[in-house]
């Protein structure tokens, strides 16, 4: 606010204050607490478990998280090619569509683990987790080296308050340069990623089922889970990995399928695995869900809806 402009300010708040006392000699305490609202700036709301997230499915793997303070996580972000249709092409979004992210969390070398990573780096700065491996062939593709993030499973990260824990991932990881072997690209990796509230999301990524989600369940205790039902498990073996997970756990209260798309069998689509997470109600309810491509949901510490 420049001289003029406050000088305006202060000279309608003095009348103001002069009329109210005139009119209401008996009430100038009055007017003075309504001046000091008016000149006082709103207090900021503060954050809570309740405040919600928004998880919105891009087809495939691709989640975009997006914190109750706007920090935007891309999960293996496989888009569609906005001139030939081409790459992810059930996923509403393309380059273009993406403006800002904080972080990108890649698994490992696969194709659809990668996706457009490195393209999303380049248009937005945001660093890159990865494997070590994965990370030094990212470079030599003009990766900033300061923006990656380097670990394998048991490496923890924050980026701008999110909280980033590597877990392991039973799957294979190696990065194509074209013809010939594919580049080693170091263990394949899963993602639980904490928000400011203390708000958890576990993005399985490509895992085959394994008793590891007992111990991540234990430890970790996330609120919301992403589990691969069109390669590594199947439907009815992800409904296990959601009991897993409930292992002393009480804050499981949703489940969404990931890693699958209209093309693949039925039998490996979203209505089977809601079913076969239903199915399996042995203590208590945990919440399935069958997003749509470019679906989004709000997520707090209780529960899940659709915006």
């Amino acid at each position: 606010m420049n001289r003029s402009h406050a000088l305006l300010v202060w000279a309608i708040v003095a009348t103001a204050l002069l009329v109210t006392t005139v009119i209401h000699p008996d009430a100038p305490g009055t007017a003075s607490r309504w001046v000091h609202g008016v000149l006082q700036p709103s207090a900021a709301q503060a954050q809570t478990p309740d405040s919600p997230a928004q998880l919105e499915w891009l087809s495939w793997m691709n989640y975009r998280l997006t914190s109750p303070k706007g920090k935007v996580v891309l999960f293996s972000p496989w888009l569609r090619d906005a001139q030939t249709g081409g790459g992810n092409r059930e996923s509403p979004a393309t380059l273009d569509n993406i403006e800002t992210a904080t972080v990108i969390l890649v698994p490992g070398g696969h194709g659809d683990d990668m996706g457009h990573a490195i393209e999303v780096h380049r248009k937005t700065g945001a660093p890159i987790v990865t494997t070590f491996e994965l990370g030094n062939w990212m470079v030599s593709r003009g990766v900033d080296p300061a923006k990656l993030l380097r670990g394998q499973p048991g490496s923890r990260f924050e980026v701008e308050g999110i909280k980033i824990q590597v877990v392991n991932s039973v799957h294979g990881s190696g990065a194509s340069i074209g013809p010939g072997p594919a580049v080693y690209g170091g263990p394949a990796m899963g993602f639980i990623v904490t928000m400011e509230n203390g708000v958890s999301v576990y993005h399985a990524m490509s895992t085959a089922l394994t008793m590891d989600l007992q111990l991540y369940g234990r430890l970790y205790k996330p609120h919301v889970a992403l589990l691969p039902i069109g390669s590594s498990m199947y439907p009815e073996e992800a409904a296990i990995a959601t009991e897993f997970l409930m292992t002393d756990n009480p804050n499981l209260h949703s489940v969404f399928p990931t890693h699958h798309a209209s093309f693949i069998p039925v039998e490996r689509q979203g209505p089977a695995f809601v079913k076969a997470v239903q199915s399996r109600r042995v203590r208590r309810e945990v919440a399935p869900f069958d997003p749509k491509p470019g679906q989004v949901f709000l997520v707090n510490s209780t529960s899940t809806r659709p915006r």
